[in-house]
């Protein structure tokens, strides 16, 4: 048992190591191996492009193809390093407070579609996670996928009573490969945030780690039908709106049964009349969904594009595909809800308090620039509404701004904001004359007597008198001793300020060496006029010259020292300086 169990521990190690090699590779073809600058991933690069056994998988990029600008390149490597690649950049897509706009563009042109598994493997996929043959368990299955994607596939079936239901089917060994280049990534990044300034700034370990959350959760399709059943049962008095059902009996971590949703996806409605279809009825119907999605749920959907988005004929609207949805608090919707009323009324003040309460406010930040920069913004948001797609112009110049200004914004509040900006972008597709401005104000005269009705100002005003109550209680005794310290003289201030550890350990050093100083020169000093005295004895004399001798040879211990500390240094700058 412990010899299976080592070879497998070697089994594992040896696919690192090639993975290792491989993705190494693929960024050093690509020119942007600078891009794990941090996380040792340049040990495992080919010593030259083209070098023996340095060939990467797939796709290799010739001629013009290696001038393309960096964002291009980027972006071409993380589609030829496979599907977590892939989904890595997607996400970072909608990330514009941590990457550059130019980048962020480039990374929402990613796909995942390949070509499609044939049906004797992926029906064995299917059998084994029954654990029935597939006749068994359906009355029918179309053997021909009618969407698919590198992490699955989607089949149309019948169940026995006749009920037409989707059938989501995961590839054979994706979770594996996945799983093993996340451990990579989280890896690298763990690495970069220990061993750069800006792996520490953004902590993009968190933020990997975060990452493989979200993916690892994509892998198990039990997630997504319980985020869809969830979903179903919030919206269940609601008639215009439809999330497909899940079949428990027919679903696992690695196969989903839902129901088949009959009907125009939005893809095809973008610009273009379809008979049956209004538009403008699809989009009311959709934002009012993820206003109430948002801000009176707390849950919602968080993939809005328009393939996800229905029209059936009826005139409802359904959504599918539930791999990705979020959760945001009762505060932070709050301060998003707060931020959309102040840009849509024009006011930058009041846009920036809200912007300063998703963030917090750090010492360092220039609120007045701040203010500045957001009426500007508001400015050209209001120019953009009359064209639609406001609010996604407003949450691009948002993250923008936030990552300028250093401002750290919390990652759910980030979903929320992209989320927000895709469906402005979707709606202002499908009905050019949207405003979002025209779904928040009546929802904002809903929201707001709910949150200042009798129900929640009681449980606001208890929450405040028990906070005001133990205030209160606890003052006198608190002003007593204050102003007693006051009377005795030893009223003080105390400062604890923050990083400045590093300066503070050059200080103490600094004092040291001159301390150090300053002794040596007293026994050189002391030494060579004890030597230069006449009338001394000789063990006097002996004494005085070996003092003298051993403070001179410490003194170019030191500066050796010194000498060798600074040629380090500059050997480690030559280094980086010529490292891919």
């Amino acid at each position: 048992m412990a010899n299976v169990e080592g070879r497998r521990a070697h089994s594992r190690a040896a696919q690192r190591r090639a993975r290792y090699r491989e993705i190494a590779a693929v960024l050093w073809d690509e020119r942007v191996l600078n891009l794990m600058k941090g996380g040792g991933l340049e040990e495992h690069a080919p010593a030259a492009a083209g070098s023996p056994g340095s060939a990467p998988a797939g796709n290799e990029p010739v001629g013009r193809e290696r001038d393309q600008p960096r964002a291009v390149r980027i972006r071409r490597a993380l589609e030829r390093l496979g599907p977590a690649f892939t989904k890595l950049g997607q996400i970072l897509a909608t990330r514009r407070d941590l990457i550059t706009p130019d980048l962020a563009d480039e990374l929402a042109k990613l796909q995942d579609d390949v070509p499609t598994l044939p049906w004797d493997v992926m029906k064995k996929r299917i059998e084994e996670e029954l654990e029935t043959s597939v006749e068994a368990a359906f009355a029918s299955f179309d053997q021909e996928p009618v969407a698919a994607a590198s992490i699955g596939q989607v089949y149309r079936a019948t169940l026995a009573d006749g009920t037409q239901v989707a059938v989501k089917v995961q590839r054979p060994g994706v979770s594996e490969t996945m799983e093993l280049d996340l451990e990579i990534l989280v890896e690298q990044a763990r690495r970069i945030g220990a061993h750069t300034q800006w792996g520490k700034d953004y902590d993009v370990a968190a933020l990997a780690e975060e990452f493989a959350d979200v993916l690892r959760s994509e892998l198990d399709y039990r997630h997504e039908a319980r985020a869809m059943e969830r979903l179903g049962v919030a919206f269940a008095d609601d008639a215009d709106i439809v999330f497909p059902k899940a079949y428990w009996d027919h679903t696992t971590a690695r196969v989903l049964t839902m129901d088949f949703v009959e009907g125009v996806p939005a893809t095809k409605l973008e610009g273009a009349e379809v008979d049956g279809v209004d538009g403008a009825r699809l989009v009311e119907l959709g934002v009012g969904c993820y206003f109430r999605q948002i801000f009176e749920l707390g849950f919602y959907h968080a993939d809005p594009h328009a393939g996800n988005l229905f029209a059936l004929r009826d005139g409802r609207i359904a959504f599918v595909d539930f791999g990705r949805t979020a959760n945001v608090s009762e505060k932070n919707r709050g301060a998003v809800f707060d931020m959309l009323l102040a840009a849509f009324d024009d006011d930058g003040r009041a846009a920036t308090e809200a912007v300063l309460a998703m963030t917090g406010t750090p010492p360092e930040v220039d609120i007045a620039a701040l203010e500045v920069e957001m009426s500007h913004l508001l400015a050209l948001f209001r120019r953009a509404q009359t064209s639609g797609g406001g609010v996604e112009l407003l949450v691009r110049g948002l993250l923008g701004m936030i990552r300028q200004h250093h401002l750290h914004l919390p990652t759910e509040l980030t979903v929320l904001l992209t989320t927000l900006g895709m469906l402005d972008g979707v709606a202002a597709q499908i009905d050019p004359s949207f405003r979002m401005v025209d779904a928040a104000k009546p929802f904002a005269r809903r929201l707001i007597p709910q949150a200042l009705g009798p129900e929640k100002l009681m449980h606001q005003t208890l929450r405040s008198a028990r906070a005001y109550a133990r205030f209160f209680d606890e003052l006198p005794v608190e002003a007593t001793r204050v102003l007693r310290r006051a009377g005795e003289g030893e009223f003080r201030l105390s400062v604890r300020p923050t990083e400045y550890e590093p300066v503070m350990d050059r200080m103490l050093t600094a004092f040291s060496l001159l301390a150090y100083a300053l002794i040596v020169s007293a026994l050189i000093i002391g030494a060579a006029l004890l030597v230069s005295r006449p009338g001394l004895s000789r063990p006097e004399e002996v004494g005085a010259r070996v003092v003298l001798v051993g403070a001179l040879l410490s003194v170019i211990w030191l500066l050796s020292g010194i000498v060798r500390s600074e040629w380090r240094k500059w050997r480690a700058k030559k280094r980086a300086a010529h490292r891919p």
